[in-house]
């Protein structure tokens, strides 16, 4: 999906305090619960026959469901997070080996060719990147593959080996363009809000079936806290995956910006 993620803004604060404020939000209405709000739901069922054992045979049940749909979306995170980071390697590989094609060309040809091949490295590593990370498309990238198309249309090979060269690098070219698109649509994904919505839901109505047992409060407190906070860590390391390219975690252009650093490079 190409809509922001619910929980983007997280991106933005460093991790202990991202990671500090979730927990906070999903266990300080847990602890608060129990001691003010507890005693009178668990009074609503009060005098019912061995409620409690009734109460945990429909939490279980819960616990199965709501487990089964965080699982499914630390999965679902953490294939995207993946693709994510293959599809910058894939392109780094492509564009080392547009590099090395290019070495092979006559002399004269080479300069432009490589000269827009910097452009647009120096440009994905740089401003083009912040543009990833917001899951948009760089209008400059697509202007300067426009010009390498160009620049390699225009060479004509002279020979039987310089056809069969000029035929690999058109082949690699097509390779380093669909890497980039999976680039480009891999930063545009993120969890549909409809499953959000029905995950935060879950912790309310996992918090509202524990008030209903029939315990103390300090007892309420320490079980509903415990779940709370480690629902909270489930949440808030989702929330961090959810966009690829974006936070302490996302993926860096680092086996792009190594390319400039490799002994057959030009540079």
């Amino acid at each position: 999906m190409s809509d922001t993620p619910l929980l983007d803004w997280l991106h933005s604060l460093p991790f202990a305090a991202g990671l500090l404020l979730v927990c906070a939000a999903f266990v300080a209405p847990t602890l608060l619960g129990s001691y003010l709000l507890q005693p009178r739901v668990a009074k609503l069922f009060r005098g019912e026959r061995d409620i409690n054992t009734v109460l945990g045979f429909l939490l279980n049940a819960f616990a199965l469901y709501f487990g089964v749909l965080l699982a499914l979306l630390s999965i679902a995170v953490f294939e995207n997070h993946n693709k994510a980071e293959d599809a910058v390697v894939r392109e780094a590989a492509a564009i080392i080996k547009l590099y090395r094609d290019i070495h092979s060309y006559p002399e004269d040809a080479r300069p432009e060719l490589l000269g827009v091949l910097d452009r647009y490295v120096d440009e994905v590593i740089g401003p083009g990147w912040k543009i990833q990370q917001r899951g948009e498309v760089n209008p400059k990238e697509i202007a300067i593959l426009g010009s390498l198309h160009m620049v390699l249309g225009k060479f004509r090979p002279s020979g039987l080996g310089e056809s069969v060269r000029y035929a690999e690098t058109l082949r690699v070219m097509d390779d380093f363009v669909e890497a980039r698109r999976l680039r480009i649509s891999a930063g545009s994904s993120s969890i549909p809000r409809i499953m959000w919505f029905v995950v935060l839901v879950g912790v309310v109505m996992n918090t509202i079936l524990i008030w209903m047992f029939d315990m103390r409060p300090f007892t309420h407190a320490i079980i509903g806290g415990t779940l709370s906070m480690f629902i909270a860590l489930v949440i808030y390391m989702i929330a961090v995956l959810d966009a690829p390219f974006r936070g302490d975690y996302g993926v860096r252009p680092d086996a792009i910006a190594a390319i400039h650093s490799q002994s057959a490079m030009h540079r």
